[in-house]
């Protein structure tokens, strides 16, 4: 465990339960290491962008501040619950702004054309949310996987980690989950 790993834990267990606490000291200590993940995850957005790195960091903030009962068991689970809100919260964005440009010709969707950012396709970050509904019923894990890689913007490795798995074992995974968002957004209308 590295020291800022070893300082994290520690904050959560000082903090007893009390979420708003937790957040209040835990979340400065990460904030860099949240956005540079908020970053990669809209790296790939064109100049088109309306959701900055700030802004989603922020927003997870908020989500995470009042959800109520949080409860991460380390620094680990603690970007987990960022790498969902942060999904969340794209997901919310894309949606708000596919309401806005109803209508046009739908293209093909693939997991690796989608950017989390939904900049320019808002409707490929809504059908991928949907695809990632129906995986969790069959295998919760691959959807945690693309949490972290697409929306969390995490590598191989730093996934393999949350997750408790070696990094072969990721790259089989994420093979497995491109193939099966792949089939499902090929079928969506």
């Amino acid at each position: 465990m590295h020291a800022a790993d070893d300082s994290v834990v520690r904050q959560i267990a000082a903090c007893g339960g009390d979420d708003g606490e937790l957040l209040a000291r835990v979340f400065p200590q990460v904030y860099a290491e949240l956005k540079g993940i908020a970053h990669r995850a809209l790296l790939r957005a064109s100049g088109h962008a309306t959701l900055s790195t700030t802004a989603l960091v922020n927003e997870a903030y908020v989500k995470l501040r009042g959800h109520g009962e949080l409860a991460p068991s380390d620094r680990n689970h603690l970007f987990a619950l960022c790498a969902r809100a942060m999904r969340q919260i794209v997901v919310d964005h894309a949606r708000r702004r596919q309401a806005d440009k109803r209508g046009g010709a739908q293209a093909a969707l693939s997991l690796d054309a989608v950017d989390a950012a939904g900049t320019d396709r808002p409707e490929a970050v809504v059908a991928l949310d949907e695809a990632l509904t129906s995986l969790a019923v069959l295998d919760p894990r691959l959807v945690r996987l693309i949490e972290y890689r697409v929306f969390g913007g995490l590598d191989s490795s730093a996934t393999a980690e949350l997750l408790g798995l070696t990094q072969r074992s990721v790259q089989r995974d994420w093979l497995r989950a491109r193939a099966w968002i792949g089939h499902a957004l090929s079928d969506a209308p």
